[in-house]
């Protein structure tokens, strides 16, 4: 079961340097997808905030899509 602090997790461990941009990128881009195919489960509370903080996180790593830290603080006020 994927919940909204599991994504909170990974992007503290980003703004820590404990992972880069491509592998947070990564990490989202897998689990959405386990999530399309039905791997993984969302919590219903969490399913529109965690649709979304996906959408903007599995292609952070590419230049027209990368979110500074700036962008990573503001994506964790609205999962908070």
């Amino acid at each position: 079961m994927v919940h909204r602090n599991d994504i909170i997790v990974r992007i503290n461990e980003r703004l820590r340097g404990q992972i880069s941009d491509a592998a947070l990128a990564a990490w989202a881009f897998d689990l959405f997808y386990a999530i399309e195919q039905g791997d993984e489960e969302v919590a219903e509370a969490d399913s529109d905030v965690v649709s979304d903080a996906l959408d903007e996180l599995m292609f952070a790593d590419e230049e027209p899509f990368a979110l500074g830290d700036a962008d990573l603080h503001r994506l964790l006020a609205r999962l908070g």
